[in-house]
């Protein structure tokens, strides 16, 4: 009889509670309607980033103008003239960037230095993110897109099968002394990225570096011709490699390796700019990015989504990388506690 009766109310409270959501869902669901509106009224966006020249995100911007009519006009170049100009715009009271599409990292920086970025309103896409990316969206400030995640290139022609790194321990075995090409840990970029989060990781940390940096890798700041020399047989390794990029190395002996103890990544998204003067246009893109649709887009090369559920929706051959096992990222807050450190073991 107490089961009986607990059944009852519990199926009463679902329908007060179902009573209750539903207008709500309804109000936010017409709030996001007029905010359509205005922003196809806005008719356009001004984007800065410095993922130049990137073929994804062009073929992103023009899908968004597609499905809603809004011009999307993107500036790129280097991350620091981006920053040095929107600064220098919004210092002057010229207000024109509405969004900055950038990594996670340097929006809390500069939105901490600059005060340039400003919190925006959730937007319907940001439910259906994964709960460790949700997180990030707490203060409203950062809308996550996907991850670049990093790697381990390995020429095939030198290396034997059975040899390759497994992991990122492997590489600071003796038998990898003077055959590492590695990106410069102690500047801000791929290899500093790596060397934070491996330091942050367990099992690798500080010592693990020492060990690294005991089979003398050399360095080199040359992102484009790093896995091309590799390639020549140069060197047998390079590290940190971007995993999506082993498409461009059609044909030529080399592979990408995820290391078993998971990819150090860099987490890319969009930031609101201060008194952005297409705000609904801004906020319907950044929802627009954090949609199934552009997910897939990226995860087709590779870099790896923030939404949750498209594991298997990724094509076989790109999979692996979209879906790699993510070890850590930087932190803003304690670059120059890292950097210290980085240009102490790798001198």
């Amino acid at each position: 009889m107490q089961d009986r009766f607990s059944s009852t109310r519990r199926a009463a409270l679902a329908a007060l509670i179902a009573l209750g959501i539903a207008p709500a869902r309804a109000q936010q669901d017409a709030a996001w309607e007029k905010v359509v509106a205005s922003a196809k009224a806005e008719k356009e966006l001004v984007l800065y980033t410095a993922l130049a020249g990137d073929p994804t995100l062009k073929a992103i911007t023009q899908a968004f103008t597609a499905k809603y009519g809004v011009a999307v006009n993107m500036l790129e170049g280097r991350g620091s003239d981006i920053r040095e100009r929107a600064r220098v715009e919004q210092g002057a009271n010229r207000f024109i960037a509405d969004i900055t599409y950038t990594s996670e990292g340097q929006a809390r920086l500069i939105a901490r230095e600059d005060k340039t970025y400003v919190p925006h309103e959730a937007t319907p896409m940001s439910r259906g993110l994964s709960p460790k990316f949700a997180a990030m969206t707490s203060n409203g400030l950062f809308a996550p897109v996907m991850t670049i995640p990093y790697g381990i290139l390995v020429n095939t022609a030198t290396v034997k099968p059975e040899d390759e790194p497994k992991s990122w321990a492997d590489l600071s075995l003796p038998r990898w002394k003077g055959r590492i090409l590695l990106d410069d840990t102690r500047a801000i970029g791929g290899g500093y990225l790596m060397f934070f989060a491996q330091w942050q990781a367990q099992g690798l940390g500080e010592k693990f570096h020492e060990a690294l940096a005991a089979n003398e890798p050399v360095m080199t700041r040359d992102l484009r011709e790093g896995p091309r020399r590799v390639a020549r047989g140069e060197y047998q390794v390079y590290i940190p490699y971007i995993l999506s990029d082993i498409g461009n190395q059609k044909g030529l002996p080399v592979k990408a390796v995820i290391p078993s103890e998971g990819a150090p990544f860099v987490l890319y998204g969009n930031v609101m700019m201060r008194s952005a003067p297409h705000p609904n246009a801004a906020r319907l893109y950044i929802d627009f990015l954090m949609s199934e649709e552009v997910q897939l887009m990226w995860a087709k090369t590779g870099m790896g989504p923030t939404r949750e559920g498209l594991g298997d929706k990724i094509p076989a051959d790109a999979r692996a990388y979209a879906n790699a096992r993510l070890m850590g990222t930087t932190d803003p807050d304690r670059q120059e506690e890292g950097l210290a450190l980085a240009k102490r073991i790798y001198k």
